[in-house]
């Protein structure tokens, strides 16, 4: 009886062992698996930039099609997608299909409070009614499309106003294309290799912008303007590319996939000179004018894209 009791038991053992052994080995996998899926990301490089350029920033994007660090750092700038106070300013007479399809495109990356101001009226622009938003926001984007159409509408309104504000207040100014040339009082309005001069925000004190740069090749009509305007600092910022500007300590830094070209003039450090500025490159404005050279050797002539 003991045996024939006994020899089954024997022979089920290993079997259970060896499933004991699977099962058990399969859940170590399955949380090895999971432990290294959680790893805690290395968020340094973040924070150093958040720490650098947080209160009161301009995130201006050279146009054509942005890497998504870009938005992502201009949002983590205005505290984070979930916390954004976003406001969009359209850069052209935006129909309500199009004012929906800009709010859901910034929902889609996770901002929950989204606003647009739109008019073509400067009369309205220069209604508190109107221009509240802007009193909550901690963000702010300027769209593509056409600077001369924020010139008409904002320029010298309570909204420009009203966008000081949000830098005063330590938040976030981002644009792209027309909503970057905006950004400052002289303003290139258009023109291929002659500029026509128009007037933006004076958000950027001492400079002009000039995007698309080196891949419409617009090194002339920059350096043609400047003959106009000797005092300023120049910026050349090409497509997928942005200039990010702490505001009130003059900090300045590079993001996205090209270059920036800084063109400093004559009368602040002797010759003027361009400084080709790429990813990861950080100067203050005050250095950049006194003559430091921060720029890594770069073949001038390769950078014209085709």
């Amino acid at each position: 009886m003991t045996q024939s009791v006994g020899k089954p038991i024997k022979q089920r053992l290993p079997g259970r062992i060896v499933w004991t052994v699977v099962a058990f080995g399969s859940l170590a996998a399955v949380g090895l698996s999971h432990w290294l899926n959680h790893i805690p990301p290395d968020d340094s490089e973040q924070a150093d930039f958040i720490s650098r350029y947080k209160g009161g920033s301009l995130v201006i994007a050279g146009g054509g099609t942005l890497p998504p660090e870009i938005r992502q750092r201009f949002l983590d700038l205005a505290g984070g997608a979930s916390r954004t106070r976003l406001v969009i300013i359209p850069a052209f007479d935006a129909t309500q299909a199009q004012q929906v399809a800009l709010c859901d495109f910034w929902r889609s990356l996770g901002v929950r409070s989204v606003q647009i101001l739109h008019t073509n009226s400067r009369d309205e622009a220069n209604r508190a009614s109107f221009s509240g938003p802007l009193d909550q926001a901690t963000a702010v984007w300027l769209s593509g499309g056409m600077q001369a159409w924020l010139s008409a509408q904002y320029a010298g309104t309570l909204v420009e106003d009203k966008l000081q504000g949000v830098i005063d207040r330590g938040g976030v100014i981002g644009g792209s294309s027309a909503g970057a040339a905006a950004m400052t009082k002289v303003m290139i309005q258009q023109g291929q290799e002659e500029a026509v001069e128009g007037t933006g925000f004076d958000l950027l004190g001492g400079a002009v912008i000039d995007q698309h740069f080196l891949r419409r090749s617009r090194v002339n009509r920059l350096l043609g303007l400047m003959e106009s305007h000797p005092d300023l600092t120049a910026f050349g910022i090409d497509e997928g590319t942005a200039l990010v500007v702490q505001v009130p300590r003059g900090r300045l830094g590079v993001i996205g996939a090209s270059y920036v070209l800084a063109y400093i003039p004559k009368a602040n450090s002797g010759d003027s000179r361009f400084e080709i500025l790429k990813h990861g490159d950080q100067i203050d404005l005050a250095g950049l004018k006194s003559g430091v050279r921060i720029s890594t050797p770069v073949d001038f002539n390769n950078l014209i894209s085709d």
